[in-house]
């Protein structure tokens, strides 16, 4: 038969259960801190705000348009009158 808990042992999970997400808490905000100080997120998220941006637009990382300060690498190749428009793909063969 299982022994009921000591009067003085009562509320002792409890107390576990909160110490440990009081750690928890303080090592997620080391985490955040140390994340901010070091610049951590301002250097994944690089990729995403540079290169992800002109792959998203012309389909290369390396291609700038007209409001980047010039087309350079653009995938679009315009006549003499501007109307005439062909989307070139030099990936694939």
């Amino acid at each position: 038969m299982a022994e009921s808990p000591r009067r003085s042992e009562s509320g002792q999970a409890i107390t576990e259960y909160v110490m440990l997400l009081f750690i928890i808490m303080v090592l997620a905000a080391v985490v955040r801190e140390g994340m901010r100080r070091f610049g951590i997120a301002d250097l994944v998220a690089a990729p995403i705000n540079r290169s992800f941006a002109y792959v998203y637009r012309y389909g290369d990382a390396q291609a700038r348009g007209f409001e980047d300060g010039g087309p350079k690498k653009h995938p679009r190749a315009l006549s003499g009158d501007g109307s005439f428009r062909i989307f070139l793909n030099p990936g694939r063969k």
